[in-house]
């Protein structure tokens, strides 16, 4: 160590004791002064236009000099600016992927003198960041049989929270297509999501989207500006990593707690809220496996006793059950094979196609099925909680008494959760109400108020359903399973309406009308978008 003092001594003793005997002809280099005009802070919403001017002090010829508006990054050891835009003055689009759109940052005008490489830096002004105010309320899906779009109705029956009383509400048909220069969604729209599972901890708006789906195409959305992202394929990660890890068909969406399943092509991929993009399948398909040998229909439901879930395969017709919701394994058809059980109907081999599925009735479930080869339409009543599988089955209601239903007149179907008497079905005539009571005889009537008044709609009926999202940010919808809203077409551009109805869950009656919606075109899907 005494030895490393010693040379450091001897060298700066060296360094001061030169004597330059040289004759240079020294000059002061060219000075320059750079400023922001406008010293800020700014504020400005993601996607929009940012213009400053700069005010330059110089005898440097102009065409010696580069212009660089620069950014202060996100690194945690050294923060280094980057640059965003070049030119005297900026007129800059704030998009860059690569910006957070909720932040605050620091931007400087870095002046290059480009002949010796000598910097020049204006003081940082702070310039605010956030994302557009976003509309919230009921998107609705709608289109012509040509091009989709979707709309927002803000009004107080579709937030989260009540509202106050002197909430304002608006109704955009157009809501998509004016965030993305007036561009559609090609084709007939077929599934809509808001992707927003409940998690733990601080959620990650970015990840949070919106997904369309038509026969035709798809499109991924910013869920709070409804500004596109990109298409199906954008959720994989097929661009920046492996690739070709998904097929590119989409199948659909189910979201069970904090678990988001997407089913593409004959696999299935997860994620959780704090990830956007997802790579591996979760279940991958494997012809004659017996654990990945399912073909399943794009939905699932959560349940207690069978499993921790509940899927419907379309080739075995039969419904499966998954052990591990988490592992996503241990799969098997619900075969009730037991001599001497007695059973309405046997889960594992169906012998019908499933037309509609959802939570409902006393027991849990409720699956619309069709004979094959355009047999009989019947309804199987499932108990979510059964603690083995021969109880399981509850009841099977056959509706080949039912004229609409025989005659393949029905449009759309809907449950209500937990009660027997919420049972509905749509016809392009009218909505009508029936009763699900222990296996009883269905009888269905045209819906009515409380009082029995009619309730009359405007129009083809396209579309029925009553809302029962999943919770939005640790927030439960309050109008979970008492509203139903009714899609009514009138056959030309803008004359869809949307009605909004207050359920009683007792009696399955209308106990009030909230409200009617105008200006879509033929509705396919409604989600409460709730960010």
């Amino acid at each position: 160590m005494k030895k490393l003092y010693w040379l450091f001594f001897v060298a700066i003793a060296w360094c001061g004791c030169y004597d330059d005997k040289g004759n240079y002809d020294y000059r002061d280099l060219e000075e320059l002064q750079v400023a922001i005009k406008e010293e800020g802070p700014h504020s400005l919403m993601y996607g929009d236009v940012l213009r400053l001017t700069s005010e330059v002090r110089t005898s440097i010829p102009d065409s010696d000099l580069q212009y660089d508006w620069e950014v202060q990054m996100d690194t945690a050891w050294w923060n280094p600016y980057a640059s965003v835009a070049r030119g005297r003055d900026l007129d800059y689009k704030w998009v860059d992927p690569v910006l957070n759109k909720e932040k605050t940052y620091k931007m400087r005008l870095n002046v290059t003198q480009v002949s010796n490489g000598r910097h020049f830096y204006s003081a940082a002004v702070d310039v605010a960041v956030r994302l557009s105010p976003s509309a919230l309320g009921l998107m609705v899906f709608h289109g012509d049989g040509t091009s989709s779009d979707i709309g927002v109705i803000e009004a107080p029956e579709f937030q989260l929270q009540q509202p106050t009383t002197d909430f304002q509400s608006r109704t955009t048909p157009d809501y998509y297509s004016s965030k993305n220069g007036n561009e559609k969604i090609a084709g007939t729209g077929t599934g809509l999501w808001q992707i927003y599972p409940n998690i733990s901890g601080t959620p990650r708006p970015e990840n949070i989207v919106i997904v369309a789906l038509t026969e035709q195409a798809s499109v991924v959305a910013e869920s709070k500006t409804m500004e596109k992202r990109g298409d199906w394929n954008d959720m994989f990660c097929v661009k920046l990593y492996v690739g070709g890890l998904n097929a590119g068909q989409p199948g659909g969406i189910a979201i069970d707690g904090s678990n988001v399943y997407i089913f593409d092509g004959e696999d299935i991929f997860w994620r959780q809220g704090n990830q956007y993009r997802v790579a591996v399948p979760k279940y991958e398909y494997e012809e004659g496996d017996v654990n990945y040998g399912f073909k399943f229909y794009p939905q699932l439901f959560d349940v207690s006793g069978v499993g921790q879930a509940v899927l419907f395969d379309v080739e075995k017709k039969g419904f499966v059950s998954c052990a591990q919701i988490f592992s996503f394994d241990q799969f098997a058809l619900i075969d009730v094979n037991e001599p001497g059980i007695s059973i309405p109907f046997n889960p594992g081999k169906m012998g019908a196609d499933l037309l509609h599925w959802d939570t409902g009735g006393k027991y849990g479930l409720l699956a619309v099925m069709q004979g094959e080869n355009n047999g009989p339409v019947f309804i199987a009543e499932m108990n979510s909680t059964a603690t083995n599988s021969s109880d399981f089955p509850k009841y099977k209601y056959d509706l080949s008494h039912i004229g609409d239903v025989a005659g393949g007149e029905v449009v759309a179907w809907t449950f209500g959760e937990n009660q027997i008497n919420m049972g509905y079905y749509a016809t392009a005539r009218g909505v009508y109400h029936f009763a699900l009571d222990e296996g009883n005889r269905i009888n269905p009537t045209k819906l009515t108020m409380e009082n029995n008044a009619e309730v009359i709609f405007e129009g083809e009926i396209t579309f029925i359903k009553i809302l029962k999202p999943r919770a939005i940010g640790g927030k439960s919808y309050y109008k979970n399973n008492v509203l139903m809203v009714v899609g009514a077409y009138g056959g030309t551009s803008g004359s869809g309406k949307l009605y909004s109805l207050e359920l009683d869950p007792n009696s399955g009656k209308v106990k009030s009308q909230l409200g009617v919606y105008e200006g879509f075109d033929r509705i396919y899907e409604v989600d409460i978008k709730g960010f």
